[in-house]
């Protein structure tokens, strides 16, 4: 007799994945966008406002996620302010005894980059982030609502398209 785990002792112990035990995310979405929990400069507080609100309207954020949300905005504007330094001097410098090395702000950008995308990836802002979290959007909704897989398999031929009056 074999014991399966239930989805609480696979989050005790921390093995939970979403994607092997198919369910939603648990919590409630918020309506409207709180204001983040710390200060952040002009570059990205635009960032915040803008993927906050689209987050919400699209019923993804929850309030676990705002902190989330913040420290993406955070180094989405590193990013940006280190590249606008690296346009202005140049992505390569040459040191003092002749040898050529990538600019540190080049190297700051590609960590704030990276750690950006990595942050987008966790709340859903990204499409791998939101097809692993298991989010449906309204283009998914819509194919799923076209036909099914499982029918197109029984039937062996894709279901024909519907006419539109024009």
């Amino acid at each position: 007799m074999s014991h399966k785990k239930t989805i609480e002792e696979h989050q005790k112990s921390g093995t939970f994945k979403l994607s092997r035990h198919g369910v939603t995310q648990v919590g409630l979405a918020l309506t409207s966008l709180p204001e983040p929990p710390w200060k952040l400069n002009n570059t990205a507080e635009a960032i915040y406002l803008s993927e906050g609100f689209e987050l919400v309207s699209q019923g993804i954020l929850k309030q676990t996620d705002v902190r989330l949300l913040t420290l993406y905005a955070s180094e989405l504007a590193m990013y940006i302010l280190q590249m606008e330094v690296v346009q202005a001097k140049g992505a390569i410098i040459t040191l003092d005894n002749g040898i050529s090395t990538t600019s540190a702000n080049r190297k700051a950008a590609e960590s704030a980059l990276k750690n950006a995308t990595a942050i987008a990836a966790q709340i859903g802002i990204s499409a791998i982030g939101r097809s692993r979290l298991g989010i449906k959007t309204a283009l998914s909704s819509q194919r799923e609502k076209s036909f099914s897989i499982l029918d197109v398999i029984k039937s062996g031929s894709l279901p024909k398209a519907k006419q539109s009056s024009l």
